[in-house]
């Protein structure tokens, strides 16, 4: 009897631990996980293992706390030029994790638009939750991420 509660236990641990879940990130940044596949709308999936460490796991608590509440997009063309790049750097050399949209069709344009709420919109254009700055500011951008809750060094 024991036998047999003991290989009925090994093998509940192995359906478990070959489980899968997702991560994905809505159009409106909202970061969600599942047991199945994302809506064929959702954004790009990741694919995790039960037990492995989620990559938002890894991140300081004052980021992950951030995330949820402001997830960070930044929205790009593909001839953005400086301020994309300054801008993308900047993220990057501060630690904030965020989404790189890219504003290449005629909807893109006129999603854009009416998420910043101007008749032309420029990119690049960063969303820190509802919030927007429009064009590459470093204090704008500061200020932004500052409110939101993000450290102003990477790894605090």
């Amino acid at each position: 009897m024991k036998r047999i509660v003991l290989l009925w236990g090994l093998a509940c641990v192995a359906i478990v631990a070959q489980a899968q879940y997702y991560r994905w990130v809505d159009e409106q940044g909202k970061v969600h996980y599942g047991d199945r596949p994302p809506p064929s709308l959702a954004g790009k999936a990741q694919v995790m293992r039960h037990g492995a460490p989620a990559p938002d796991r890894e991140l300081p608590y004052a980021v992950r706390e951030a995330m949820a509440n402001f997830p960070v997009t930044l929205y790009v063309s593909a001839d953005c030029g400086q301020g994309c790049r300054d801008g993308r750097d900047y993220l990057k050399q501060r630690g904030i994790p965020f989404t790189e949209k890219p504003v290449a069709t005629k909807e893109d344009v006129e999603a854009l638009k009416k998420l910043v709420g101007e008749d032309e919109a420029v990119v690049p254009v960063l969303a820190a939750g509802p919030k927007t700055v429009v064009g590459w500011r470093l204090a704008d951008w500061q200020h932004l991420l500052d409110a939101a809750g993000y450290p102003k060094e990477k790894g605090r």
